[in-house]
């Protein structure tokens, strides 16, 4: 795995689950996300990547680091 960080105003501050786009990845954002977020677009969190063997990468949000 390794680590990247986003601002949540580079999401679009989304406001439900589901996979949103940034530098032309899908990633995964969850309901803890959103509330962790207070919706405050310069909120930074980080991406985390899980490259398998095989297939393409998936990424989620992490932890709120700012």
């Amino acid at each position: 795995m390794t680590a990247q960080e986003v601002r949540w105003g580079d999401l679009g501050c989304p406001t439900k689950t589901g996979v949103y786009q940034f530098a032309g990845e899908a990633i995964s954002v969850k309901i803890i996300h959103i509330a962790v977020a207070e919706n405050d677009p310069v909120a930074l969190f980080t991406i985390l990547a899980y490259r398998p063997p095989l297939g393409r990468p998936e990424y989620m949000l992490g932890h709120r680091v700012a």
